[in-house]
C-alpha cells in the first residue's frame, strides 16, 4: 500500500522535489538539497472483532505516516496540498478512504522543519476453517 500511495503522490502532487520512502525515522540534516519531500512508511495495524460471522472477521485499521520536510516558510501551503491529495484516497476496493488521523512538529533546526502526519485507513480481514 505505500508504494501505491507514493506513486500516486507523485502523480497528484506538484510542490514536492523529493518523495519517498522513508530511510530513517528520526530526523537528518543532510536535506536542504532535496527539499521540499515527503517521506513515507507504514505505522500501526490495529483490529477490532466482528461478531455477525461465523468466520473470524476483524476491521484491520492501518496507520500511514508522512512526514513533510520543508522550509519552515512553506509548511502551511505543503501541508493543505497533502492534505487535498491524500485525504479520500482509496487503495484499493477492499479498503475504506484514507483520513487525517494526527499532525505534528517534529523538529525545527536552520529554519527546515519536520512534520509528521498520521493517516488512516481499513480493511477487513477474514479466516476461516
Amino acid at each position: 500500500m505505500i508504494s501505491e500511495l507514493i506513486t500516486f503522490l507523485e502523480a497528484n502532487t506538484s510542490s514536492f522535489t523529493t518523495i519517498d520512502h522513508a530511510w530513517d525515522t528520526e530526523p537528518v540534516d543532510q536535506v536542504r538539497e532535496i527539499i521540499p519531500a515527503l517521506f513515507v512508511f507504514p505505522g500501526e495495524d490495529n483490529t477490532e472483532s466482528d461478531g455477525t460471522d461465523y468466520l473470524v472477521s476483524k476491521m484491520l485499521h492501518s496507520d500511514i505516516n508522512i512526514y513533510i520536510v520543508c522550509l519552515n516558510t512553506e509548511l502551511e501551503a505543503l501541508k493543505t496540498e497533502l492534505r487535498a491529495t491524500v485525504l479520500g484516497w482509496n487503495a484499493g476496493a477492499a479498503y475504506t478512504d484514507t483520513e487525517l488521523v494526527s499532525g505534528k512538529p517534529i523538529s525545527l533546526k536552520g529554519g527546515i522543519v519536520w512534520w509528521h502526519e498520521v493517516y488512516r485507513n481499513a480493511r477487513n480481514i477474514r479466516a476461516s476453517y
